[in-house]
């Protein structure tokens, strides 16, 4: 391969497009004037400005992502995008990454007897402002786990509270880089703390239990974390009735790419099977968020400019005759007029099937508020001169853009013209 006759190619390349870039710089201003502003009396003299561009390739994409996200949410997304689903999601709950369509996965049952944790020892609930009554000064106590004992030291003043002494417990034990995690809980109704330590890992494993001891002072027996409250145990669970199966962790595959994470268990057998991804649906009512905003603020914000002003209004017209039926589903809007979005309504409005409904009805209808949002995009994204004015743009040659490579050159391409062809010829 010649790289030296290659990199010639590309330099003579580049400077082919730079020549007929700079002879045709006028007449490719002029005809994309045209094609935005044809009614235009003085198109002849407009020269898009960098800034200008910027716009509209903006409110382009921004209607483009909008009519995308709308579709998304059409009565087909809650039909078409189907996954595994748990029928008590309390119990488990399912990942699917199998890579046949869940809707030919046979359905399963799932009975969780016990779920897998690591070992807990919760000390004694002391009142929290009550001065420590054990011993001051240096206190040392031992921690032993994975087959090795680790000593801390904890240092105690004549002053210090219940509080106090069990967070300087906690300080100590999660500083050492022990497979444990140590935790002080509150109660502000009975103004009471508890120390508590955990294994950070699940199952019966003896590496997944550990000793607390004192060495000198009595701060593990006082505080009641030498005391075990639940011991290390693996899961225990079956699938469709079958022999029990354990687990060391919660999480476990069930088969056809089928996985589930436990997480209480119950007398009532789970039934997982095929239903719709709601996940899914959700994902694509953030993205229809998010893109509203996006076209909303960058039509808002040019003031100076009616067209753009007058696509913002329409946006908080379109919306506002369903301000109710879109805050039953998390979706409400702001004092600037952005949408915002509760992700528990949205949540709840899943679980009920408020979210499917509201969706499936409106895009079925005419001028339900997915058609007429979808309508709006796509109006914006074909005629973009119909919602930013001529008087956006400069009036001179030397306000233009001027571009220095043809990387830059390419970026004509996102007005929809083709290519840069279409441009300059």
């Amino acid at each position: 391969m010649n790289i030296g006759r290659m990199n010639n190619n590309a330099v003579g390349m580049y400077n082919l497009f730079n020549t007929m870039y700079q002879g045709n710089m006028a007449m490719n201003n002029n005809r994309l004037s045209r094609n935005l502003f044809p009614n235009s009396q003085t198109q002849g003299q407009r020269t898009l400005t960098a800034d200008s561009v910027q716009f509209v390739n903006d409110i382009k994409a921004s209607s483009k992502a909008l009519s995308g996200a709308v579709r998304d949410l059409s009565g087909a997304a809650f039909s078409n995008n189907r996954t595994m689903t748990s029928s008590n999601n309390d119990v488990l709950t399912i990942s699917y990454s199998g890579n046949r369509p869940a809707s030919t996965v046979s359905p399963m049952t799932v009975k969780v007897d016990q779920t897998a944790a690591g070992q807990l020892n919760e000390g004694n609930s002391m009142n929290s402002a009550a001065t420590f009554e054990g011993g001051n000064g240096a206190n040392r106590i031992s921690i032993e786990t994975g087959g090795k004992t680790t000593q801390l030291s904890v240092n105690v003043s004549a002053s210090d509270t219940n509080l106090d002494v069990q967070q300087k417990m906690a300080d100590a034990i999660n500083n050492a880089g022990l497979n444990v995690k140590a935790t002080v809980v509150t109660d502000s109704e009975t103004k009471t703390s508890t120390l508590k330590i955990e294994s950070t890992t699940t199952g019966s494993d003896s590496r997944n239990s550990f000793k607390v001891s004192d060495v000198s002072g009595d701060l593990a027996a006082r505080t009641g974390v030498n005391e075990v409250t639940r011991e290390n145990r693996d899961a225990i669970y079956s699938v469709n009735g079958g022999a029990t199966r354990t687990s060391q962790s919660n999480t476990v595959h069930l088969g056809d790419g089928i996985s589930a994470t436990l997480k209480n268990s119950s007398s009532d057998v789970v039934t997982i099977s095929p239903g719709k991804d709601m996940q899914y649906v959700k994902s694509s009512v953030e993205k229809l968020v998010k893109s509203y905003n996006d076209l909303y603020s960058e039509s808002a914000q040019r003031t100076n400019d009616p067209k753009s002003q007058n696509l913002a209004s329409r946006m908080i017209n379109t919306s506002k005759a369903y301000t109710s039926s879109l805050s039953e589903i998390g979706i409400g809007f702001d004092k600037d007029g952005k949408m915002t979005l509760d992700t528990k309504k949205l949540d709840q409005a899943a679980e009920s099937g408020k979210l499917e409904q509201f969706f499936t009805e409106n895009s079925g209808k005419n001028y339900g508020f997915t058609n007429q949002l979808s309508r709006l995009a796509d109006n914006v994204s074909r005629n973009t001169s119909n919602f930013v004015s001529s008087s956006q743009f400069g009036s001179s040659l030397s306000e233009g853009m001027v571009y220095s490579s043809l990387g830059s050159l390419m970026q004509f391409n996102s007005f929809g013209a083709g290519s840069l062809f279409d441009f300059m010829f």
